[in-house]
C-alpha cells in the first residue's frame, strides 16, 4: 500500500505556491494533486499534510513544468504565451531556491523526488493579484507530499506580471519556504 502525504510549500504569509480568492474549498477544486486525501485545514488559506520521514528520504529533486490551469482573468483571455511565461517564471524561481540547497536533477532515482506545481486560478481584489497554487512532491515510489496555499501580490494581473518586483519577491519566498520545509524534514 502506498502512503499519501501532503506538504505545505508556502503559506499566505509564508509557505509554497498559491493564493485563492476565498477559503480553499476541498470539495470544489481543480484535479491536479494526485490525491486530496489527508489534507488538513491549517487556516483560511492553507490545507496541508506533511510526512517528514518520507520527505527526509528525498535528497535530490526534479521539477516538472508548472501548469497554468485557467484561461482568462478579469474577462480577458490568456494567450498560450502568457501561460508559458507564467509557468516558466514560477518553475525557474522555485528551481533556483531548491538548487541553492539540494541537487536538482533530470533523472529519477531512489532518493529523487519530483516537484509538481500548478497555478489553478487567479483573481484580482483591491488592486492585488491572488494566485491559487497546488503543489506536491512525489518520491520515486510514487508516494506523495503536497500542498495548497494562498498569497497575494500587489500587482494587477496582466501579461508579463512576472516582470514585476513584487511578483519576483513573492515567488522567491515560495521557493525559500519549500526549501525550509525540506530542511526541517532533514533536521537542518
Amino acid at each position: 500500500m502506498k502512503a499519501r502525504i501532503n506538504l505545505s510549500l508556502l503559506a499566505a504569509a509564508g509557505v509554497l505556491i498559491a493564493g485563492c480568492k476565498t477559503e480553499p474549498q476541498m470539495t470544489n477544486r481543480p484535479d491536479f494533486l494526485s490525491t486530496y486525501d489527508h489534507l488538513q485545514k491549517v487556516d483560511n488559506t492553507t490545507y496541508r499534510y506533511v510526512s517528514k520521514p518520507l520527505l527526509a528520504n528525498c535528497n535530490k529533486f526534479t521539477l516538472s513544468p508548472v501548469k497554468v490551469m485557467f484561461n482568462d482573468f478579469a474577462g480577458k483571455d490568456l494567450t498560450d504565451e502568457d501561460k508559458r511565461r507564467s509557468g516558466e517564471f514560477v518553475e525557474q524561481t522555485v528551481r533556483g531556491a531548491v538548487a541553492s540547497r539540494y541537487a536538482v536533477v533530470t533523472d529519477k532515482g531512489p532518493d529523487v523526488a519530483e516537484i509538481r506545481m500548478a497555478i489553478t486560478s487567479a483573481y484580482g481584489t483591491g488592486g492585488k493579484l491572488g494566485l491559487c497554487l497546488q503543489g506536491e512532491v512525489i518520491d520515486s515510489s510514487s508516494t506523495q507530499v503536497g500542498a495548497v496555499v494562498k498569497t497575494e501580490i500587489s500587482e494587477y494581473y496582466s501579461p508579463h506580471w512576472e516582470d514585476k518586483d513584487s511578483a519576483k519577491e513573492m515567488v522567491k519566498a515560495w521557493g525559500q519556504r519549500l526549501v525550509a520545509a525540506i530542511d526541517e524534514a532533514h533536521g537542518k
